[in-house]
């Protein structure tokens, strides 16, 4: 190869090196000041939720429960489900919401890993010691809102994943569907959860949330 090929080739690389994307790009401060601003009208509201439970290993069982799912400000949140009373109380713990991004600085130790120009990656660490090692999530860099969760747990190396989609109502981003993988010790599954017929910024109890 001749001098003057060498340099075209070099210059051919270096502009190709330039024009395509970072694989991993850390996500932006701006980013975060979006997602603390998202549903900033949303006080509180209540829906409609139908959840389908598939599990893989004793007991075989594939329920559909129906009830409620509450919200009110600033992180409260409840699904509360008709019937099968011993099944929904246990199933109640994993229809999993995250807390809105702007209690996260109170409540984690945020730390951002990764921009792939379309989807951005935090990790959290409870500040307050539980059972719950880090926490996962995924944001929509257009929409900055959370579209996934995977919870990893300390004591038996559990994890749970979520994934969200959303409806937006009166400019506020609602859950829509939620679909979960569960694989802990003892408990092996999936479900889905679809929410409905919303009620936005209503009256909601503080007693919801005792149950």
């Amino acid at each position: 190869m001749n001098r003057r090929s060498f340099a075209c080739l070099t210059a051919i690389l270096l502009i190709a090196a330039a024009a395509a994307p970072a694989s991993s790009l850390a996500p932006s401060p701006e980013l975060m000041t979006r997602m603390q601003h998202v549903n900033t009208g949303l006080h509180s509201y209540q829906a409609d939720v139908v959840a389908a439970i598939d599990t893989h290993g004793p007991p075989y069982i594939s329920p559909t429960l129906r009830g409620h799912a509450y919200f009110k400000q600033p992180d409260k949140t409840a699904v509360r489900f008709d019937t099968v009373p011993v099944l929904a109380a246990q199933f109640n713990k994993l229809v999993l919401q995250m807390e809105p991004p702007s209690e996260w600085p109170s409540l984690y130790e945020v730390t951002p890993l990764a921009d792939d120009g379309a989807i951005s990656t935090f990790r959290l660490v409870r500040k307050k010691n539980g059972r719950i090692d880090h926490v996962d999530v995924t944001v929509d860099d257009k929409t900055a809102i959370v579209t996934g969760m995977t919870y990893f747990y300390k004591d038996n190396g559990g994890s749970i994943a979520v994934t969200q989609s959303y409806d937006q109502i009166n400019g506020n981003f609602v859950p829509k569907v939620q679909n979960g993988k569960v694989a802990i010790p003892h408990y092996n599954g999936d479900y889905q959860v679809t929410f409905s017929n919303y009620k936005i910024n209503v009256p909601v109890a503080d007693t919801i949330f005792q149950e």
